[in-house]
């Protein structure tokens, strides 16, 4: 075997530098996010619907971001100054969620946190960059390693940050994350020497230009935050947010605008944004933006969110080795009790078990059968994803009617669930990264790819901001058991959930005994239709809901949801499956280009 044989055979030596900054990255996000909905409800007495809006909302950001990451990257500072610059702020808004605690501190450390996972576009399309036509070949072997680390630190982050919450509080739980962070850091620092550098398009004034960028993109995300403001409407917020990038390229390309720009800016643009590039772009936009997004609105809310509040009820039996009883050495397990926020975990470990599964197994069987392809797989996987929300909806029907369900069956819809994010997901990602052209790299990854969960989480923070009913309480009762008058009751359920915001002037016992204001989300136990009240109980144990004080009408903000129990799951599998009906139609009309580096660019210093 020759010298450029046995090259062609082996991975580039960045991979594993990459790699192993991507496990100990997806620890710290995914730890995070694991506990944030938990925190949020429990320990911030945030309502279900609030802490989905804003845990979507920092998704939403922690996906746009890259688009910004991306364009410094490909025009003005290549991947390595850009990942190293963003990483900064990344460590420093996980250090604030950790050390500084309430609601604006939260903020504004999701801010820079989700600010600094702007690196995203440009680690995953760096695994891409080290390869050339003589090793192509590996390019999906090395998407799959990248894939099975971000399963793995994500896996071992979200077992273990719940117990560290219920253990040590929410200052460990988000700590241990914000070090890991420092770590993957420190990690793709040592491998600066290994990289394949693609160099960026600007060759001079990069910092200038790069300055001059950020100028301009601050008002482009301030007036779309004061449209969302103004409407109370994602959906009309991303439209203003697309259509006024829209403006821009045109403003740079089509107006004196373009003589005041750097010739490599410009030529990037032309590059990216005219002719045959630009119909990639729009080609590529209708399919991600729509159903992938799709996608990742249903694939999110089993990340720590909708799953997880399901979960933390106790008519969900999380004691999931029960069935251990009486078996020798394995029977002490049969009492151990999962936390809500763990069985996230199962989807980590479900893809790691998957991945080998699809990829030797089903996938060649399926080519046996018929021509598999990028566009079929993503099909496929809309129906499967669609799916495992009906298995969702089928157990919250179950809870709200009083019924104990087991924890193996929302383990069951993971498994379909991450049977859907192994054809949907992966092949996105290798999709986004082998229809774009070399210059465009990191842009189509944070555009296409990355952006789709951005806009995925829009629909998802839409439909919970819509659902939102204002219920005019006129008195609450307090006492060993709380009843709420309202003006019709005709149209509630029980299970059915009211959340109470504001100055309520009434208190309650919180879980560690002590009193805590009447905030949060609550369900009705019993409606007396006589007297046009409901009875309270609490989410987790369903217990009556005892209460002290008097209620203040006028400060206190009660709402309820539109769609109630299994009907919002019903809602989002229906989605699912529309979209993947209409794709049928999309399959045919795409025609797949891919591209890779053709000359072996010589690794060097990537400073």
């Amino acid at each position: 075997m020759t010298a450029t044989t046995q090259s062609a055979e082996r991975m580039p030596p960045g991979i594993p530098f990459i790699i192993a900054n991507e496990l100990a990255e997806r620890f710290c996000y995914y730890g995070i996010n694991s506990i944030l909905t938990v925190y949020m409800v429990q320990h911030l007495h945030f309502g279900d619907a609030k802490a989905t809006i804003w845990q979507s909302l920092f998704k939403f950001g922690a996906y746009f971001f890259p688009f910004f990451a991306a364009i410094l990257a490909d025009v003005f500072w290549g991947k390595f100054k850009t990942i190293m610059f963003l990483a900064l702020f990344y460590c420093a808004g996980c250090a604030v969620v950790a050390l500084v605690s309430g609601p604006s501190a939260l903020a504004a450390g999701l801010f820079l946190t989700a600010f600094g996972t702007g690196i995203k576009s440009c680690v995953s399309t760096n695994v891409g960059d080290q390869f050339t036509e003589k090793n192509q070949h590996l390019i999906s072997k090395a998407f799959s390693y990248f894939y099975f680390s971000i399963n793995l630190g994500s896996s071992v982050s979200i077992f273990m940050c719940p117990i560290w919450l219920e253990t040590y509080g929410p200052k460990v739980a988000f700590g241990i994350p914000a070090a890991m962070m420092l770590l993957a850091t420190a990690v793709f620092w040592a491998g600066r020497k290994r990289f394949t550098v693609i160099p960026p398009a600007m060759k001079q004034r990069q910092n200038r230009g790069a300055l001059m960028f950020a100028l301009c993109f601050a008002p482009v995300l301030g007036i779309t935050m004061w449209v969302w403001q103004a409407t109370n409407s994602t959906a009309y917020a991303v439209l203003a947010l697309l259509g006024q990038m829209a403006l821009v390229i045109w403003l740079c390309l089509k107006t004196g605008l373009r003589k005041a720009l750097p010739p490599e800016l410009v030529g990037w643009l032309e590059q990216s944004f005219t002719g045959d590039a630009l119909k990639l772009v729009l080609k590529l936009a209708f399919i991600y933006y729509i159903f992938i997004a799709i996608f990742w609105s249903l694939w999110e809310q089993s990340n720590g969110q909708t799953w997880t509040l399901q979960a933390t009820s106790d008519l969900m039996d999380k004691h999931i080795f029960a069935f251990l009883q009486g078996v020798p050495l394995l029977g002490a397990l049969s009492g151990y009790e999962m936390l809500p926020a763990q069985l996230t975990v199962v989807n980590g470990l479900f893809i790691l078990l998957m991945i080998p599964i699809f990829t030797f197994g089903i996938f060649p069987l399926w080519q046996r059968l018929f021509r598999i392809t990028a566009l079929r797989k993503i099909c496929v996987g809309l129906f499967v994803i669609a799916a495992s929300f009906g298995i969702i909806a089928w157990i919250e029907n179950r809870i709200v009617h009083g019924h104990v369900v087991s924890a193996w069956w929302q383990i069951l819809a993971y498994g379909v669930l991450s049977a859907s994010e192994v054809l949907i997901s992966i092949t996105a990602l290798e999709f986004a990264y082998s229809q774009a052209p070399l210059k465009m790299k990191s842009f189509m990854m944070a555009a296409m790819y990355l952006f789709s969960v951005s806009v995925g989480q829009a629909f998802t923070v839409q439909v919970n901001t819509s659902m939102i009913k204002p219920l005019a309480a006129s008195a609450v009762q307090s006492g060993a058991e709380t009843w709420v008058s309202l003006p019709d009751v005709s149209g509630m359920q029980t299970g059915q959930k009211i959340d109470f915001a504001g100055d309520t002037g009434l208190t309650v016992s919180g879980d560690d005994g002590k009193p805590a204001e009447l905030a949060g989300t609550f369900l009705i136990s019993e409606i007396d239709t006589s007297g046009s009240r409901v009875k309270l109980m609490d989410v987790v144990h369903r217990q009556p809901l005892a209460s002290t004080g008097e209620y203040k009408a006028a400060t206190a903000k009660v709402t309820t949801y539109r769609l109630v129990g299994a009907d919002y799951f019903l809602f989002f599998a229906g989605a699912a499956a529309l979209a993947g009906f209409l794709f049928i139609f999309v399959i045919g009309l795409y025609r797949e280009k891919i591209h890779v580096r053709q000359d072996d660019t010589v690794a060097g210093e990537a400073a």
